[in-house]
């Protein structure tokens, strides 16, 4: 044999046995004990027929349950939602969904936070794209996702088996757990377990931690939603789903799932938002329907209905669904459901602290407490009792304050609790750490 075949062959044979090598490895340390996007993407591959598609991040999978939806369409729904799932993985998973099922019906979640994610040029990490693109197993869809999910400077991170960003762990617990999972069949029966979240089926996690009613509460700024940060990329993402929709006579319907009011006063101005993406939705022929903006005759959340400000709990997931499918199967008239804008839902509301923000000052040595409240709350109405607990021990800062401004225990690190009352009625209590200079 020649150098001119012999060197050629040498390179296919190490390429095709380091891949080999590398695939095995990958597999036996990735961490997928709880890689629900497994499951339901193996789920999705094993149904007979889906007629109800819901697209979008972990809203949709902490939000719709298939369990409830089906019995109220009489279809087939299945819910696709994932962590961190950027718009471009949403329309690369329809494209898959499209390729097994005769789909009649998409709901495409439009959550702020994905909008505003950042587009592909800056992106420097790809781990939710990776959870994504591991499972699809069209090999157009998924080598298309690849190339348009970064720039090529990550293409050879992208096609090797082991790479940045692929949820591989060398954690000898993260590995006993997966080699369990291998021994006792729960790897290939597709079993989830997490002692936080079930599995409800389809697509759905109900998580078990719900928030305390009263007890929202956070310790540092949010910052308004950045509008100038919706990328065109992001847009031109929906109008390919938009276009795909139209291609297969799918009928598309763009919304928004409910985060609690503490989230969205954080954000303080979710009106801005709300305003361009109907605007948006308009412009291409659609309607936009935010549950942000639902009535709360109709839907009424408590805090014990999100398992953190922006995502239902369990009992949030049953509550929801119920209502969003008996919207939109006709049980309640179209122009009843919604109110015109955030700030008009909020003024209908009875006095409300929705929780409270603690923030270090700058020179830690103080916190200062911002309620976060609807405009039926006067200010001077709330009181506060604040305490802290460091060294084993309770100190009491203050009772019945209306300060804002708390000094901290100098040199001191622990826990501060904030209790408010509003007209002489306790609401709200906040537990944070605190580190004081």
């Amino acid at each position: 044999m020649s150098d001119k075949v012999r060197i050629p062959v040498k390179i296919a044979l190490f390429i095709a046995v380091f891949f080999i090598i590398t695939t095995v490895l990958a597999f036996l340390i990735r961490d997928e004990t709880s890689a629900y996007t497994r499951i339901w993407m193996n789920e999705l591959f094993e149904q007979d027929n889906v007629e109800i598609l819901y697209c979008g991040a972990s809203h949709v999978s902490h939000g719709i349950t298939p369990k409830v939806a089906d019995k109220i369409w009489k279809k087939n729904n299945f819910s696709t939602g994932s962590a961190g799932q950027h718009i471009g993985g949403t329309y690369a998973v329809l494209r898959q969904a499209v390729k097994l099922h005769k789909i009649e019906r998409v709901f495409l979640e439009l959550d702020f936070a994905v909008a505003t994610y950042q587009p592909v040029k800056e992106k420097k990490g790809f781990k939710s794209e990776y959870s994504i693109a591991h499972y699809i197993r069209d090999p157009k869809i998924k080598f298309d996702y690849y190339r348009t999910m970064s720039t090529p400077k990550y293409y050879i991170n992208s096609l090797l088996p082991i790479g940045k960003d692929k949820h591989m762990s060398l954690n000898p617990k993260d590995l006993a757990a997966r080699y369990k999972s291998f021994f006792n069949g729960d790897y290939f029966n597709y079993v989830y377990k997490d002692k936080d979240a079930d599995y409800d089926g389809k697509g759905c996690l109900l998580d078990k931690r719900p928030v305390k009613n009263g007890t929202f509460s956070n310790y540092y700024d949010e910052g308004p939603i950045q509008i100038g940060k919706i990328s065109d990329e992001w847009k031109d993402d929906i109008d390919r789903i938009i276009a795909l929709c139209k291609e297969h006579g799918i009928e598309l319907t763009m919304y928004s799932m409910p985060c609690s009011d503490f989230y969205l006063a954080e954000k303080g101005n979710y009106d801005e938002y709300y305003s361009f993406v109907k605007k948006f939705c308009n412009e291409r022929g659609f309607e936009y329907y935010d549950f942000n903006l639902a009535k709360e005759k109709y839907l009424r959340l408590f805090d014990e209905d999100f398992h953190d400000d922006n995502h239902l709990s369990g009992q949030g997931v049953y509550k929801y669904t119920k209502v969003m499918c008996e919207y939109f199967t006709g049980n309640v008239p179209k122009e009843e459901m919604f109110h015109d804008s955030y700030a008009e839902k909020i003024k209908t509301q009875e006095a409300r602290i929705f929780g409270l923000v603690i923030k270090p000052t700058e020179n830690k040595k103080a916190v200062t407490i911002t309620p976060m409240v609807n405009p039926a709350v006067d200010m001077e109405s709330i009181r506060y009792d604040v305490s802290v607990f460091y060294d084993g021990k309770e100190e009491i800062l203050k009772t019945q304050t209306t300060d804002t401004f708390i000094e901290l225990p100098k040199g001191k690190s622990g826990k501060i609790k904030v209790t408010a009352s509003l007209n002489g009625v306790r609401t709200n209590e906040a537990l944070q750490h605190f580190v004081a200079l």
